[in-house]
């Protein structure tokens, strides 16, 4: 529920046990990370091959045992939960998102979707929400990058409404010189459980958003870069009202 937004700073070092000795550890580290209810896991999707993993000279893997061993040492700061109720709160946000392996996501299906890491404005929880849409009035199907500042809160919390304005949807370009496209709404939206999400279905086609001569996309790295900045106005918790 509302009630139970969270969220916490910490810091972590994986680590994969060497037989050897202490010294030839295999480590990755993450430092003030934000964890939350939303996005509560972290770590390295390929962090060691499995060859290397089990190459005996290395030391990881005890064959007699047929085991590896793994650690992580935490330290985190002290957990604090949300009330979007209490409108003191930081009232500003920005969310940036890249999106990663464009060329596979531009062949996915309509409506297919990317969101960003969640980031927190009055106890609300904000993403970014990136779709694969098309034109109402078109007959064929050239795809459409839609984006969205999408207001994440539980579906079942039917309560909750905010406002927000002076938003300004930005799409990157990479090339220096060359100004970034961006979107503006300066009216005042409500989000609420009915309406969670406002932006712009067809912001930019994927034919003009791949298109180097346009800087949007990064061909080596393979992304594009979205940010939304953002002011919520109000929220209200009507059953805390």
């Amino acid at each position: 529920m509302i009630e139970g937004l969270w969220n916490c700073v910490y810091s972590a070092s994986f680590r994969i046990v060497s037989e050897k000795s202490e010294e030839e550890n295999s480590i990755g580290t993450i430092c003030d990370c934000v964890i939350n209810q939303s996005s509560s896991c972290r770590g390295f999707n390929n962090f060691i091959t499995f060859e290397e993993l089990m190459e005996l000279s290395n030391g990881f893997y005890n064959r007699k045992e047929d085991k590896v061993t793994l650690t992580i040492d935490i330290i985190t700061d002290e957990p604090k939960v949300d009330k979007f109720i209490l409108n003191h709160s930081n009232s500003k946000g920005t969310i940036f998102m890249d999106i990663q392996k464009v060329s596979e996501f531009a062949r996915e299906i309509f409506l297919s979707e990317r969101k960003s890491e969640t980031v927190h404005i009055k106890g609300l929880p904000w993403k970014i929400k990136a779709q694969i849409q098309k034109k109402t009035e078109s007959t064929n199907n050239e795809k459409y990058l839609g984006i969205y500042l999408l207001c994440d809160a539980p579906e079942e919390d039917k309560k909750w409404n905010c406002k927000c304005s002076a938003t300004f949807f930005d799409l990157s370009r990479k090339m220096s010189g060359v100004t970034d496209m961006k979107r503006e709404f300066s009216e005042e939206r409500t989000f609420n459980s009915e309406s969670r999400s406002w932006g712009f279905y067809n912001l930019i086609s994927f034919a003009k958003l791949m298109n180097p001569s346009e800087g949007f996309y990064d061909k080596s790295e393979d992304k594009v870069t979205l940010t939304i900045d953002f002011t919520v106005n109000e929220a209200k918790n009507e059953d805390k009202a």
